[in-house]
């Protein structure tokens, strides 16, 4: 039967990420319209319309994410960005610790392996772990995901506040909602569960679905993203295993496919889980740490299988250690555990950078900044430009979902200069581009003879002739 594992391991390990976390300074590009979306949610009431831009001024937007923002801003106004900071770093402590606990809860007998096999999902989720809600959705997901390894009716039942509180966090709860749904069935098919904890996890599940602010809306987004991703977005282009992040998820996709052929038949309950959230991750690049997080427990006890038939054909005397199963310490030891690792993460956070890291933005444009609507920017620029000009609208930043109509395509129009570039321009009013100096949009503008008011080498702001 498998339980709960001893927590200490897995919130040491825990801490070393959090710690080595608190070296690198704030500042993803979405984390400045989070903030100021949870500001204005504070002084108003849920920001359900748009705000920040003059392309969509009023149109409805996303309420999916209000209390991951409202998280977020309360460790700002609290500490600043070092707030913000030892949020961070406590999140990617709590993401690790869930890790190798999952991992463990498989493998009691082999701890140092269970560690070993948590490492490439432990390096894969160090790309998200930005300041943004969707940080709080891998926690819950891998929080998620070591309930399942357990058996008996009480993980069943810690589904239910666990979805939720995700659902009004991150619109990734949706996955977590289709995996409660499809593991409690089979609990229920099987007899591994009593039928009120199951039907507990169920109905869980369903009221995640309109328990929030937006209700059935909160699915907008997933199901967009799930079925229409916009590829011309980084993160959401598919797998490349040519990236340090793609070959870290390769290498996770082979082994379990290996494993699956070298090893006896998986448990139904594996199948369920990482059937589905592998071809999750073959949708996009942003969604590849979820198989790495959901296969950690699974290759942690078919590993060593897979390995003992290889060996045994193969006449190899290499074996995996294995340490006898010791009852597990007193859970004041856990929580001892955790307090020091907390108590280490706020204390490196405390001196941690002051100061977002803002290399990537054109912080020399702000004093000359045209203040009103129809300005032209790069994506990457809008959140930052919403927290830190609010006087000059956007044209477009991290939000996405409400400007996937045309907005989205005519950015990169203009951004590319393609051909109709000045008539889309010429269209939605556009009377600046603030871009860098080495877009097509930069270069064209300036063989056209349009004025450089002002630039540097990480910005150019053009005056549109016409």
């Amino acid at each position: 039967m498998t339980r709960m594992p001893s927590l200490t391991i897995p919130l040491a390990v825990g801490a070393v990420f959090g710690l080595a976390s608190t070296s690198f300074a704030v500042g993803d590009s979405d984390l400045y319209w989070h903030l100021a979306t949870a500001r204005e949610t504070l002084a108003r009431g849920l920001v359900r319309t748009d705000l920040f831009s003059w392309t969509i001024p009023g149109a409805p937007v996303g309420v999916d994410q209000w209390l991951g923002q409202l998280a977020w801003y309360a460790a700002y106004a609290t500490g600043e960005w070092r707030g913000v900071l030892a949020l961070r770093a406590i999140a990617v402590t709590a993401l690790v610790a869930l890790i190798v606990a999952a991992a463990l809860a498989r493998r009691p007998d082999r701890p140092i392996l269970a560690v070993a096999i948590s490492l490439p999902a432990i390096l894969l989720v160090r790309f998200v772990s930005t300041e943004r809600p969707e940080l709080f959705g891998f926690v819950l997901f891998a929080a998620l995901i070591l309930l399942l390894q357990l058996d008996g009716d009480a993980p069943l039942v810690a589904l239910a506040p666990l979805l939720l509180v995700w659902a009004n966090v991150h619109g990734s709860f949706a996955l977590g909602a289709a995996l409660t749904v499809a593991v409690a069935a089979l609990a229920l098919r099987t007899g591994r569960a009593r039928r009120r904890p199951a039907l507990v996890a169920v109905l869980a599940a369903l009221a995640a679905l309109v328990l929030t602010p937006a209700g059935l809306g909160t699915l907008g987004a997933p199901g967009l993203h799930l079925l229409e991703p916009p590829r011309q977005i980084q993160e959401w282009s598919v797998p490349d295993p040519l990236t340090l992040a793609g070959a870290l998820w390769a290498i996770v996709l082979g082994a379990v496919f290996i494993t699956a052929i070298l090893a006896p038949p998986a448990r139904a309950r594996d199948l369920i889980v990482l059937v589905p959230v592998a071809f999750l991750s073959l949708m996009a690049a942003r969604q590849m740490p979820f198989l790495a997080i959901a296969a950690t427990p699974y290759l942690a006890e078919r590993v060593p299988v897979a390995w003992e038939m290889v060996r045994t054909r193969l006449g190899i005397g290499v074996r995996f250690p294995t340490l006898p199963v010791r009852p597990p310490p007193p859970r004041w030891v856990d929580a001892a555990t955790g307090a020091i690792a907390l108590a280490l993460v706020l204390a490196a956070s405390s001196v941690g950078p002051a100061r977002p890291d803002q290399s990537g933005y054109p912080t020399e444009i702000l004093a000359d900044l045209p203040p009103g609507p129809g300005l032209f920017q790069q994506y990457d620029w809008g959140g930052w430009l919403i927290w830190s000009a609010p006087g000059t609208p956007v044209f477009i930043d991290g939000r996405l979902v409400p400007y996937r109509a045309e907005v989205l395509a005519d950015y990169h129009l203009i951004l590319e200069a393609r051909p109709g570039w000045r008539e889309a321009a010429a269209r939605w009013g556009i009377r600046y581009i603030l871009v860098r100096p080495h877009d097509p949009v930069a270069v064209r503008a300036l063989d056209l003879g349009w004025r450089a008011r002002s630039s540097s080498p990480r910005h150019i702001l053009i005056e549109v002739g016409r």
